[in-house]
């Protein structure tokens, strides 16, 4: 009995230590893929204006969605997680809004002071 339980938390240990190990090569290409997403956002222009005419089309293909343009004005909508990186840029908030797990910390501190 013990030989057989043994055999089964070794065989438990060694997935557990498979899972743990893919789940840190997810976490590592995780912050690559943020890491480009975030050094292509912030030189979006400049490779924007040292880009062909062919190449500005597959930049606005990537970051744009539906695109439309209404005379010479373009109307579109910013692919995730381009809409996102822009919403930050815009203010000084990143959480924006808290979920039901979540305090604000002044409102606390007003509440107990």
């Amino acid at each position: 009995m013990y030989d057989k339980k043994l055999k089964e938390y070794k065989e438990k240990q060694q997935d557990l230590f498979i899972q743990m190990e893919e789940h840190s090569k997810a976490d590592e290409n995780f912050y690559l893929t943020a890491s480009k997403v975030l050094d292509l956002a912030s030189r979006a222009l400049e490779i924007f204006e040292s880009s062909e005419v062919t190449e500005k089309r597959t930049l606005l293909n990537f970051l744009l969605q539906n695109p439309v343009l209404s005379g010479r004005k373009l109307l579109f909508k910013l692919k995730s997680p381009f809409e996102a990186i822009a919403q930050c840029g815009k203010t000084q908030d990143w959480l924006p809004g808290l979920d039901s797990n979540q305090e604000d910390s002044t409102s606390k501190y007003r509440q107990t002071n």
